[in-house]
């Protein structure tokens, strides 16, 4: 028996359900996959049983009663967790039940804390050591690493010698698009993610006003979760003082299967991150949907964007805000030029697919059985 763990917020979270959960069920495997979040989703069917615990539970309390529904006569075979906050509940079930255990590391960790704390860099860069120094610990627990991003140098998982699979986050065959984009999708701009200022939400908002400049009708749609209530406050503000309450819709997180008819009904999908340490390392997932639905994409011109298509999007300056609007303007004026929208959706037809790579799963699951 499998079991997934997650304390992530999301139950039908795309890479953990919709591409790991559900490629293991079809080769056959039973699951058991514990969730912790707010939601009243079940999503238990033949072979998986889903068991949500609540958003209120402390990790370690959350990993308690875990621990407590694992019980020898379905003792798991194989116990693949999805943040390091789970490595302690790993090491438990190793020596509970000598269990395979699968680390399946989301995002670089380093990367996200030199982004996101405010702490000064002696403090921020101690608290990083100390949290690498407790991962390494856990470490001599863990059978296998899987990456969602193609490292670009070495990670702390070689230097252990776990040469650790790439899983990346590529859609489906079945969402690659033949919605034209042509003009009929209207002046229409979307991002769909993380709202934050890391994200350069802030930048494409304050571009908006010299697009519409130059194209009336243009609009953009936000879709997504503001990671702090400050920056909500502080965009809505702007919005409002600047007369953008008609051009710029913002809307909370949707499902992931719903993103996608709101992609093929937007003609430009932008990316417009912010040169930090955690956009130079995360690939975003965003950039194959947008792909795969025939938008016209404008990108900050980042490595991990540039290293899967140098030469099919519009590359924008990081933080520059007229940047970001003479390419998005660039964009329309473009829309006329089919070749980089289907050149794009055959990378991901050929190269940018989950059915691509989602035997490395199954290879790294029958591995550790043998």
């Amino acid at each position: 028996m499998i079991v997934v763990a997650s304390c992530h917020p999301t139950p039908d979270d795309e890479r953990i359900y919709h591409r790991q959960i559900k490629t293991l069920l079809s080769n056959g495997y039973s699951i058991t996959y514990f969730s912790r979040s707010k939601s009243d989703l079940d999503l238990s069917e033949a072979g998986l049983k889903h068991i949500n615990l609540s958003i209120n539970l402390s990790i370690r309390s959350y990993s308690k009663q875990v621990l407590q529904q694992l019980q020898e006569p379905e003792a798991p075979l194989f116990f693949h967790i999805h943040e390091p906050e789970l490595l302690p509940l790993a090491k438990s079930v190793k020596q509970r039940f000598n269990a395979r255990i699968i680390y399946d590391v989301h995002e670089n960790l380093d990367a996200m804390y030199r982004t996101f704390s405010q702490r000064s860099k002696p403090v921020k860069e101690t608290a990083i050591f100390l949290r690498n120094a407790n991962e390494k610990r856990h470490l001599r627990f863990v059978d296998r690493v899987v990456l969602a991003n193609q490292p670009l140098e070495t990670t702390v998982y070689n230097s252990q010698e776990f040469q650790p699979i790439v899983l990346e986050n590529f859609p489906e065959n079945k969402y690659i698009s033949n919605v034209a984009n042509d003009g009929n999708r209207g002046s229409s701009i979307i991002y769909h993610g993380n709202l934050a200022p890391e994200r350069g939400i802030g930048d494409l908002v304050a571009a908006l006003p010299a697009v519409i400049s130059e194209i009336p009708d243009a609009y953009l749609t936000l879709l997504g979760s503001f990671r702090t209530a400050g920056f909500e406050s502080q965009l809505k503000r702007f919005i409002s003082e600047n007369k953008l309450y008609d051009q710029v819709h913002v809307n909370d997180q949707i499902p992931h299967e719903s993103i996608w008819a709101i992609l093929n009904n937007h003609a430009v999908g932008i990316i417009p991150f912010r040169d930090n340490p955690l956009t130079k390392h995360n690939t975003p997932t965003k950039l194959f949907e947008m792909m795969a639905a025939g938008c016209r994409i404008v990108a900050s011109d980042l490595p991990p964007i540039r290293n899967f298509v140098p030469a099919t999007v519009h590359w924008s300056t990081p933080g520059d805000i007229s940047s970001i609007a003479g390419n998005i303007i660039e964009a329309f004026h473009s829309l006329n030029q089919s070749s980089w929208i289907e050149e794009n959706r055959n990378l991901v037809r050929e190269k940018y697919n989950w059915e691509l790579i989602r035997h490395r799963l199954i290879t790294l699951y029958e591995q550790l059985l043998n």
